[in-house]
């Protein structure tokens, strides 16, 4: 859906709002990528420029290619400077001769400024580091894969690999001891960033040669508010205000209790490894009260199990 002119500094306002009540962790996307992403977005900050605001109606996210002319946007930017930029005095005298090319030379600067200095949610990124070493030359690696799902959702599978010495394969050291991601397991995750985890934990253990202490995926969204398609299961009254999604999926060897607490997946059938758990929670931002009280009646009713609600801060000029 587009949303209109009027309604897209709210919309990106709220959808800020529901990212700092989730306060997602670090087995999600980077938060203050997504809130510099959002504000980006903002005609507040760059009035029409990154125009249309096309939104999921499946997920109520943004679209990737509103998130792109973000990123396009500031490539152009980082190919100046403030020092370069128009200055005041400049854009009064364009105002002055075309107002309409003046506003809008005013919030190119502005965007600009802020792109300049913001941190962006990648499209595909992969990147890893070496955690520890042992005394015997085992070594833990972590991985982090973040991507924006093809239907708005944002997307984090994270992973801890012990190796009996130096990772050889899709992951390598150079002659100075630094991470080596080949592009193959960049591939890899793409083709299988939504595969069950346990499918998923096979592909990784065949592709890098080790031993996965710790698989996550954690996804962003969506976020429903009135207008975008709820899934059958879910009653309507939870499309009636803002409501935002952040879920997890772990299966590692220090989950020492498997757990499943996401009202809107079932439990999947999964054999898990000796000495391994899993956990799968999901955990909701609603815009007041009487939306959390319903998402907690309906998964103790519907699903027999406790969500987890916080409620959103939201200004006036955040409502949709």
């Amino acid at each position: 859906m587009e949303l209109p002119r009027e309604r897209v500094g709210p919309y990106v306002r709220a959808l800020r709002a529901a990212l700092d009540a989730l306060a997602p962790n670090e087995d999600h996307v980077s938060l203050s990528a997504a809130l510099d992403h959002l504000h980006a977005l903002d005609p507040a900050n760059g009035g029409s420029l990154l125009l249309p605001a096309e939104v999921s109606t499946h997920t109520g996210m943004p679209t990737y290619q509103w998130l792109e002319r973000a990123r396009s946007e500031a490539v152009l930017a980082t190919r100046g400077t403030d020092a370069e930029d128009p200055s005041d005095a400049e854009l009064q005298r364009a105002r002055d001769l075309d107002p309409e090319l003046g506003a809008r030379m005013h919030d190119r600067r502005t965007l600009h400024r802020h792109l300049r200095t913001a941190e962006l949610l990648p499209a595909t990124r992969i990147g890893g580091a070496i955690r520890r070493i042992g005394d015997s030359g085992w070594m833990q690696v972590a991985l982090a894969y973040d991507r924006m799902v093809p239907d708005g959702r944002w997307v984090r599978v994270r992973v801890e690999l012990k190796t009996p010495g130096p990772p050889t394969g899709a992951i390598r050291l150079d002659p100075q001891g630094r991470l080596i991601i080949e592009e193959s397991l960049q591939h890899l995750l793409t083709r299988h960033f939504a595969t069950p985890l346990m499918a998923l934990r096979a592909q990784l253990t065949d592709a890098v040669g080790a031993e996965v202490l710790h698989l996550g995926r954690g996804w962003i969204g969506p976020f429903w508010f009135p207008g975008v398609q709820l899934p059958a299961e879910v009653p309507e009254q939870l499309g009636s205000g803002l409501l935002m999604q952040g879920s997890t999926e772990v299966i590692a060897n220090d989950v020492r209790a498997s757990r499943h607490l996401d009202p809107l997946e079932p439990p999947p059938e999964e054999a898990l490894p000796e000495g391994y758990g899993s956990f799968r929670e999901r955990r909701f931002a609603a815009s007041d009260e009487g939306l959390a009280e319903a998402v907690r009646s309906w998964a103790s009713d519907d699903r027999g199990m406790r969500a987890q609600v916080v409620t959103m801060v939201l200004t006036r000029a955040r409502r949709l």
